[in-house]
Protein backbone atom coordinates (compact mmCIF):
# COMPACT_ATOMS: atom_id res chain seq x y z
CA UNK A 1 0.00 0.00 0.00
CA UNK A 2 1.09 3.51 -0.81
CA UNK A 3 0.48 5.69 2.21
CA UNK A 4 -2.15 5.76 4.82
CA UNK A 5 -5.86 5.75 3.88
CA UNK A 6 -6.32 8.94 5.87
CA UNK A 7 -3.63 10.75 3.82
CA UNK A 8 -5.11 9.46 0.53
CA UNK A 9 -8.59 10.64 1.55
CA UNK A 10 -7.19 14.09 2.44
CA UNK A 11 -5.42 14.35 -0.96
CA UNK A 12 -8.60 13.27 -2.81
CA UNK A 13 -10.63 15.85 -0.87
CA UNK A 14 -8.09 18.58 -1.71
CA UNK A 15 -8.24 17.68 -5.44
CA UNK A 16 -12.05 17.78 -5.40
CA UNK A 17 -12.03 21.17 -3.68
CA UNK A 18 -9.61 22.51 -6.31
CA UNK A 19 -11.95 21.27 -9.07
CA UNK A 20 -14.86 23.06 -7.43
CA UNK A 21 -13.58 26.52 -8.46
CA UNK A 22 -13.61 26.03 -12.26
CA UNK A 23 -16.76 23.89 -12.06
CA UNK A 24 -18.60 26.67 -10.25
CA UNK A 25 -17.50 29.28 -12.81
CA UNK A 26 -18.78 27.10 -15.68
CA UNK A 27 -22.15 26.29 -14.13
CA UNK A 28 -22.85 29.37 -12.03
CA UNK A 29 -25.49 31.92 -12.96
CA UNK A 30 -24.37 35.17 -14.52
CA UNK A 31 -26.25 38.42 -14.87
CA UNK A 32 -27.92 38.78 -18.28
CA UNK A 33 -25.89 40.51 -20.93
CA UNK A 34 -27.41 43.71 -22.24
CA UNK A 35 -28.68 43.40 -25.80
CA UNK A 36 -26.55 45.19 -28.32
CA UNK A 37 -28.32 47.82 -30.33
CA UNK A 38 -27.88 47.36 -34.06
CA UNK A 39 -27.86 50.58 -35.98
CA UNK A 40 -30.74 50.77 -38.41
CA UNK A 41 -29.73 50.81 -42.05
CA UNK A 42 -31.08 53.93 -43.72
CA UNK A 43 -33.54 53.38 -46.54
CA UNK A 44 -32.37 54.05 -50.05
CA UNK A 45 -34.26 54.19 -53.33
CA UNK A 46 -33.84 50.91 -55.17
CA UNK A 47 -34.81 50.34 -58.78
CA UNK A 48 -36.47 46.96 -59.35
CA UNK A 49 -37.11 45.52 -62.78
CA UNK A 50 -38.73 42.21 -63.73
CA UNK A 51 -38.11 40.70 -67.15
CA UNK A 52 -40.19 37.66 -68.08
CA UNK A 53 -39.88 35.19 -70.94
CA UNK A 54 -43.68 35.02 -71.21
CA UNK A 55 -46.35 37.64 -70.84
CA UNK A 56 -48.78 38.42 -69.35
CA UNK A 57 -47.60 37.57 -65.84
CA UNK A 58 -48.43 38.39 -62.25
CA UNK A 59 -45.74 39.08 -59.69
CA UNK A 60 -45.08 39.93 -56.08
CA UNK A 61 -41.76 41.07 -54.59
CA UNK A 62 -41.40 40.91 -50.82
CA UNK A 63 -38.94 41.93 -48.13
CA UNK A 64 -38.99 40.40 -44.63
CA UNK A 65 -42.29 38.67 -45.35
CA UNK A 66 -44.10 41.83 -46.46
CA UNK A 67 -44.95 42.66 -50.07
CA UNK A 68 -43.17 45.77 -51.33
CA UNK A 69 -44.28 45.62 -54.98
CA UNK A 70 -46.88 43.52 -56.79
CA UNK A 71 -49.02 43.65 -59.88
CA UNK A 72 -49.67 42.32 -63.35
CA UNK A 73 -47.72 43.05 -66.51
CA UNK A 74 -48.98 42.67 -70.07
CA UNK A 75 -45.49 43.15 -71.54
CA UNK A 76 -42.25 41.28 -70.97
CA UNK A 77 -40.80 43.99 -68.68
CA UNK A 78 -42.02 46.04 -65.73
CA UNK A 79 -40.09 48.33 -63.35
CA UNK A 80 -40.57 50.34 -60.19
CA UNK A 81 -38.62 52.35 -57.62
CA UNK A 82 -39.07 51.36 -53.97
CA UNK A 83 -37.56 52.50 -50.68
CA UNK A 84 -35.51 49.72 -49.02
CA UNK A 85 -32.87 49.47 -46.31
CA UNK A 86 -30.00 47.76 -48.12
CA UNK A 87 -27.19 46.81 -45.71
CA UNK A 88 -23.64 46.36 -46.92
CA UNK A 89 -24.00 42.58 -46.41
CA UNK A 90 -26.78 42.41 -49.00
CA UNK A 91 -30.52 41.88 -49.01
CA UNK A 92 -32.91 38.94 -49.48
CA UNK A 93 -36.02 39.54 -51.58
CA UNK A 94 -38.80 37.05 -52.27
CA UNK A 95 -40.15 36.78 -55.80
CA UNK A 96 -43.42 35.08 -56.71
CA UNK A 97 -44.33 34.96 -60.41
CA UNK A 98 -47.31 33.38 -62.16
CA UNK A 99 -47.88 32.77 -65.87
CA UNK A 100 -50.83 31.41 -67.82
CA UNK A 101 -50.25 27.97 -69.23
CA UNK A 102 -48.09 25.04 -68.14
CA UNK A 103 -45.01 25.93 -70.23
CA UNK A 104 -41.70 26.45 -68.45
CA UNK A 105 -40.97 30.16 -68.15
CA UNK A 106 -38.42 32.36 -66.42
CA UNK A 107 -38.44 35.73 -64.71
CA UNK A 108 -35.39 37.84 -63.95
CA UNK A 109 -35.39 40.33 -61.07
CA UNK A 110 -32.87 43.14 -61.49
CA UNK A 111 -31.92 45.31 -58.47
CA UNK A 112 -29.93 48.52 -58.77
CA UNK A 113 -29.37 51.17 -56.12
CA UNK A 114 -27.11 54.15 -55.55
CA UNK A 115 -24.09 53.93 -57.86
CA UNK A 116 -23.81 50.13 -57.69
CA UNK A 117 -23.89 47.88 -60.72
CA UNK A 118 -27.30 46.24 -61.31
CA UNK A 119 -27.54 42.73 -59.88
CA UNK A 120 -29.90 40.14 -61.33
CA UNK A 121 -31.34 36.82 -60.19
CA UNK A 122 -33.57 34.44 -62.17
CA UNK A 123 -36.37 32.04 -61.21
CA UNK A 124 -37.80 29.28 -63.42
CA UNK A 125 -41.13 27.52 -63.21
CA UNK A 126 -44.03 25.86 -65.01
CA UNK A 127 -47.04 28.08 -64.51
CA UNK A 128 -45.54 29.70 -61.42
CA UNK A 129 -42.26 30.23 -59.61
CA UNK A 130 -41.37 31.32 -56.12
CA UNK A 131 -37.95 31.82 -54.52
CA UNK A 132 -35.90 33.88 -52.07
CA UNK A 133 -33.23 35.78 -54.00
CA UNK A 134 -30.07 37.09 -52.34
CA UNK A 135 -28.55 40.29 -53.70
CA UNK A 136 -25.06 41.17 -52.45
Amino acid sequence: MLGSPLVRAAVALAVLLLLLVPLRSFTGTRPPVAATVVAATPETTAHLEIVSTKSPFTFSVGYLGKPIWHGTSDGPTTASDVKLPIPKEGIDLSLDVGWTGPETSAAKLVLSHDDNEPTERTVWGSGQASDILTFP
